[in-house]
């Protein structure tokens, strides 16, 4: 056993303990290696949890564990059968086929705002700085709140790789030159990732991907930002609370002016599928956080009842009371119907209706500053006439003046109904 370091020592008891790709916290691996296993590999160490933290470390640095996130999680990395200092990558093959994030061959361009494509490289890895070791330095390099790697997509990407060959014709990674490189760690970076971290993390030492060159700090944040917003296809990678850091910065930076309109415009065309359901809401709390309120307050159900509760001491009565929006006319007709139903079916008692304007997608009529008395009292009416829209058709219906339209049924059971006759 003299011959063995600690580190050799852990990753041993680490493969016994743990399955490969399996996560486990750093609280486990100090029980399993201080009070389960009987040994004396850290006995003469003041600090053993500090040894152990530092043989992880090194683990890690060794690409035979993987630190998967902020928390203290980590698994044992899949062995390998291939040799990750190979250049295996073709940069005439990336040239031909590569694609990053708004540009392609045919415009030469970005739609990235203050973003330009330079060329395509394959980098090795010890001159670009990746998203985590930026965070070690403090180096703003992609806006992200919670975990900027996917392990399932990292492992993922490097089975098929290793099955069919790398994948040129997919989106790329980008990095940026730095403005001077950077002394760490025994490496010098002169490069670090704007966007593809999951694919920083291949175990291959090379690294296909595109060289960009941004105006500013923001355009190259905007950029990862842009580049990772989820769309119909893609869902885990840009979270709202990433979107709202992204605008919050361009305040800072001065890039976005602190208003309804342009917040809300830069969500539409930046980050379109961010929230789109609710976007004036967003645009509210995104304000809200700087201390600004918006024109008109966004609801919907929940943060209405909410606002009852904090702000008018309303707590509802689910016998009685109950919160509804108004705007999207073709939903009324099924609200009308929902609540006398209710009140039918519970006569004499008095139903109290919290109401609130809809703003969004669907609304016939925005409401603003300026219509919003006007639009409260269209909508008033509105549960008139549907009372006595639904009287006139009690009455003529107990009159016999009301004929009832003729339905028929087109056929739709193919095994036994014929094509051209009603059912």
């Amino acid at each position: 056993m003299a011959s063995v370091t600690t580190k050799q020592f852990l990753y041993a008891e680490l493969q016994k303990a743990f399955d490969p790709e399996v996560i486990f916290k750093l609280h486990q691996v100090y029980q399993l290696m201080l009070n389960d296993i009987d040994h004396d590999m850290y006995d003469g160490h003041q600090h053993p949890d500090s040894t152990i933290r530092r043989d992880l470390q090194e683990l890690r640095d060794d690409n035979l564990i993987t630190f998967a996130d902020y928390d203290g999680s980590y698994y044992i990395n899949k062995p390998i059968n291939f040799d990750p200092k190979e250049n295996i990558f073709d940069l005439e093959a990336l040239k031909q086929n590569g694609r990053i994030f708004g540009w392609s061959d045919k415009i030469k361009d970005t739609t990235a705002p203050g973003v330009n494509f330079e060329c395509w490289m394959i980098a090795h890895k010890d001159q670009v700085m990746s998203h985590k070791i930026a965070r070690e330095l403090d180096i703003p390099c992609q806006t992200r709140v919670g975990s900027a790697l996917f392990l399932q997509t990292i492992d993922q990407i490097r089975d098929d790789i290793i099955e069919n060959g790398y994948d040129y014709r997919c989106y790329q990674p980008a990095i940026e030159e730095l403005p001077q490189p950077i002394k760490y760690k025994g490496k010098v970076y002169k490069y670090i990732v704007r966007d593809g971290n999951n694919r920083y993390e291949l175990p291959w030492d090379y690294f296909p991907c595109a060289l960009i060159k941004s105006e500013d700090e923001y355009s190259s944040l905007q950029f990862g930002a842009m580049a990772n917003n989820p769309t119909k296809d893609k869902k885990n990678d840009c979270t709202p609370d990433d979107v709202k850091q992204m605008i919050r910065l361009g305040f800072k930076y001065g890039k976005i002016a602190k208003d309804e309109d342009s917040v809300y415009n830069v969500l539409a065309e930046r980050y379109k599928e961010t929230r789109k359901k609710d976007r004036r809401q967003f645009v509210s709390e995104i304000l809200g956080e700087e201390g600004i309120k918006v024109s008109i307050e966004p609801y919907d159900i929940k943060k209405a009842e909410k606002h009852l509760s904090e702000n008018y001491g309303v707590e509802l009565n689910p016998e009685t009371d109950y919160v509804v929006g108004w705007g999207r006319e073709a939903d009324h007709y099924r609200k009308y119907h929902s609540i006398f139903e209710w009140a039918t079916s519970t006569p004499g008692i008095q139903l109290n209706e919290y109401a609130f304007l809809e703003m969004g997608q669907g609304v016939t009529t925005q409401p603003t500053e300026e219509n919003a008395d006007d639009q409260r009292i269209i909508l008033e009416s509105g549960l008139r006439k549907y009372v006595k829209h639904c009287c006139k058709v009690a009455d003529q219906y107990r009159s016999g003046e009301l004929k009832m339209p003729n339905r028929k049924w087109l056929s739709q059971v193919n095994e036994t109904e014929k094509f051209n006759e009603f059912q």
